[in-house]
This record gives C-alpha cells, sequence and structure tokens, in this order.
C-alpha cells in the first residue's frame, strides 16, 4: 500500500569485531589478568588438598597396621602360655606312635620364644615414610602370626601321634580280651570309644575292660581253689571209708641178766656153775636166753667121806656185787 507507514523491525545486534572496536582499549588486559589470578588460586589449594588427603589415608592404613602387629605379637605370646601348649609339651615320647613329633614340637617352641621383632610407631608426617613404617608393620604382623601358626600345628601334630597310640594300645587291648571278661559289654564300649577317638572315652572304657578282665580272673581262681578243695576233701573221706587203722608194736625192753658163772667150793670141791637170773626182762617182745645145762658136782678132794661139815660156796655176782655164801647142794 502506497502512502501507508513501513513495519518497525527490531535492532539488528551489532558483529563481534563491531563489539570488540566498540570496547575501550584498557578493558581487554585487565579481564585477562584477572582469570590468570583465579585460576593459579585454584590451582594450589586443589594440590594442597589433594596431598593432605593422601597424607590422612596413609597414616590410617599404618595405624591400622600398628594395631595388626600388636594383636599378632599378643597372640603369640598368650599361646607359647597357654595350658593347651604346656600340655602337648609335657607328652613323652613313648607316649606317641611317631617320637619325632615331640622333638620337632620342642625345637618349634624353643624357637618361637625368641621371637622378639620390634613394633615401631606411624610417623605424624611424610608420606614416604609413612608408607615406609606401615610395610615394616604388616610384615611383623605376618612373622608373628605365621609363627603361632607353626607353633599350633606341631602341637596337633603331637597330640594327633598321642591319639594314635591310644588307638593302637587300646586296639590290642580289645583283641586280647576276648573271653577274659566278666561283662562283654565292657568291650563293646571300648570298640565304640575307639571310633570315635576320644582319648578320655578309651581311657575309661580301657579301665572298665581291665577291671572285668580282674573279676573273672578272681572268680575263676575262687572257683578253681573250691573245687581242688572238694576234691582233697573227698579223697581224705575215701580214705578214711577203705581203710582201718594199725596198733601194735612192743613195749618194755631188755633189761639185762645178774648173776652166774661159774664159783669154787670151800675146801676145793671144784666149781659150781649158776645159771644167770633174769632180772627184768622184755614185754610185747624181746630176748629170752636159752638156759644152759648145770656140770655135775665134782667130788670133794677130802678123803672121800662124810666128815660132818656141809659144803658151803661162795656166789660171786658177775656185776661186781659182794659174794654171798650158799650151800653148795
Amino acid at each position: 500500500m502506497s502512502g501507508s507507514n513501513p513495519v518497525p523491525q527490531p535492532p539488528t545486534e551489532p558483529s563481534g569485531a563491531a563489539r570488540a572496536a566498540s570496547k575501550p582499549k584498557w578493558l581487554v588486559p585487565v579481564i585477562a589478568g584477572g582469570c590468570a589470578v583465579v585460576l593459579a588460586a585454584g590451582g594450589t589449594g586443589g594440590y594442597l588438598w589433594w596431598n593432605h588427603s593422601r597424607l590422612t589415608e596413609a597414616s590410617g592404613e599404618c595405624s591400622v597396621a600398628y594395631e595388626k602387629a600388636v594383636k599378632a605379637r599378643k597372640k603369640l605370646t598368650e599361646y607359647l602360655k597357654s595350658d593347651a601348649l604346656k600340655t602337648a609339651v609335657r607328652v613323652k615320647d613313648s607316649e606317641v606312635k611317631d617320637a619325632k613329633t615331640v622333638g620337632t614340637l620342642a625345637s618349634t617352641v624353643k624357637t618361637a620364644s625368641k621371637t622378639k621383632t620390634d613394633i615401631p610407631g606411624c610417623p605424624a608426617d611424610g608420606l614416604k615414610d609413612i608408607k615406609a613404617v606401615t610395610a615394616r608393620l604388616d610384615k611383623t604382623a605376618d612373622v608373628y602370626a605365621k609363627t603361632v601358626g607353626e607353633v599350633k600345628a606341631e602341637a596337633e601334630a603331637v597330640n594327633a601321634s598321642k591319639t594314635d597310640k591310644i588307638v593302637a594300645d587300646a586296639t590290642k587291648i580289645l583283641n586280647d580280651s576276648k573271653g577274659r571278661v566278666k561283662d562283654d559289654k565292657v568291650r563293646a564300649a571300648l570298640e565304640n570309644a575307639i571310633k570315635s577317638k576320644d582319648g578320655k572315652a578309651i581311657s575309661d572304657a580301657v579301665k572298665a575292660v581291665n577291671d572285668s578282665i580282674k573279676a573273672k580272673s578272681d572268680a575263676d581262681a575262687n572257683a578253681e581253689a573250691e573245687k581242688a578243695k572238694q576234691a582233697a576233701d573227698n579223697a581224705a573221706q575215701a580214705q578214711t571209708d577203705n581203710s582201718g587203722s594199725y596198733m601194735g608194736g612192743t613195749t618194755g625192753g631188755y633189761t639185762g641178766y645178774t648173776g652166774g658163772g661159774y664159783t669154787q667150793s670151800q675146801g676145793g670141791g671144784g666149781y659150781t656153775y649158776t645159771p644167770q637170773q633174769s632180772t627184768g626182762g622184755s614185754t610185747g617182745g624181746g630176748y629170752t636166753p636159752t638156759p644152759q645145762p648145770q656140770p655135775a658136782p665134782q667130788p670133794s678132794q677130802g678123803g672121800g667121806g662124810d666128815d660132818g661139815y656141809e659144803d658151803i660156796c661162795w656166789a660171786v655176782d658177775t656185776s661186781g656185787k659182794p659174794g654171798v655164801q650158799v650151800p653148795c647142794n
């Protein structure tokens, strides 16, 4: 339409070159310098924060390593003083199946008792130093832990070898006790205990078997003694019934003889024999002498006639007693 007013248009934004040309020359360097200062300040602070963070983290790791080392050392010390280890150390060669385990345990305990690794504290600063101490503490903790493990392993080996010997001995007792116990239930209990490998249960079962063996042995001995006594009584009774008693013998004895012998008559009348006379004798047997014949009296040598005197003879005892006068006839 002619003669009409034109539509208004928005203002056109000047180009970059135009804007730069329109800005004052002094403003550009100032802005550039300010940006550089801000960037420099931000880089320093970030580095310091990053470095502090690394130190804090390293210090924490060092503290953990320190506590670990201290606990490992304490654990070794406590185990070396424990009743469990002392019990294993007291085991003798004769109580185990493998005697080498006893010697190995003693040597290991001796070495462990001399383990004295220092535990250093963590440094307050210095990242490199902190990390070096941390590595050292970790190694110390490992040494103590390894030592505890070695001692425990050797102690367990001794205990296992002891159990093996207990089982072997108990098995022999089980086999040898067959038919020798008063109650066979104790053998069944021993067999179950052997299967469990429980030292206390095996020990109790073995005692029960031994007690049962003794009870049967005593009972058998008493029965045998009673049987022997009964047999002796029967034999004595049979002898009494089948035989009598003999009573005999002689009493008294030989008492000798007195007197007797030849005696000379008075007046030269010869000799007269006087037989011996028994003064005692024997009763119930003994010796009786056979009587001897008397000799005939000899005639008188005085002239052959009766002269009115009686002939007197002397009787002499051979025992030495004084002689006595007796008529010659």
